[in-house]
């Protein structure tokens, strides 16, 4: 399968690398896409997808911010999916993502440029569209989150497990990672492999 991969906000493409390569061992043809997150160009990063893209068996993973701008970039072009089949989200704020309000409410909200006007805001969100979507989740609280609100609910330390949830999903897996750490998990590689080629995560 043709897999295109999505970075997250404050990261670039190589930091994507090790997972890209580790699914390239396993028979996949992967692409790493580039973009500044915080001054976003969709019509340039969509071109840049359209151009990773092979004429038919594609899958899209993307982490943090990447998973919504694979919603945003699917939406916008409408694919069937004879062209791109698969999405996996790591770690993606689907609903939005609370730890947003906590920067801006410390005066920060400039940091985040832009990406704010892609779905990092808290919102409903449903996935209506025909691509099988995989949400991977982590509960290892280690990051800025718990700092703003505590560790009554669980996360990965940036995003928490229920912001990763969207109705319309085919499955939903919460594994043992920070959000940085699913990006190098064996359990991350192992779902993503499984949901590929089943339609859900691999159970225990």
């Amino acid at each position: 399968m043709n897999i295109v991969i999505l970075h997250g906000l404050y990261m670039n493409a190589s930091v994507m690398k090790p997972l890209s390569e580790r699914l390239a061992a396993m028979g996949h043809t992967t692409h790493l896409i580039n973009y500044s997150t915080t001054h976003i160009k969709p019509e340039a990063l969509f071109k840049e997808i359209d151009d990773a893209l092979a004429e038919s068996g594609n899958a899209l993973v993307g982490h943090s911010l990447g998973g919504l701008m694979i919603q945003r970039y699917l939406k916008d072009r409408q694919l069937s999916v004879e062209q791109v089949s698969h999405v996996v989200t790591l770690g993606s704020p689907m609903q939005g993502a609370r730890i947003v309000k906590g920067i801006e409410k410390i005066g920060m909200g400039s940091i985040l440029g832009n990406s704010v006007d892609f779905g990092l805001e808290p919102k409903d969100n449903v996935w209506d569209l025909p691509q099988s979507l995989g949400c991977i989740a982590g509960k290892i609280q280690v990051g800025f989150l718990p700092l703003f609100y505590g560790f009554k609910d669980a996360s990965d330390g940036t995003v928490t497990i229920d912001e990763t949830r969207i109705e319309g999903m085919k499955d939903h897996v919460a594994t043992s990672n920070t959000h940085l750490s699913l990006l190098y998990s064996d359990e991350v590689i192992g779902h993503i492999e499984h949901f590929l080629h089943h339609d859900h995560f691999a159970t225990p």
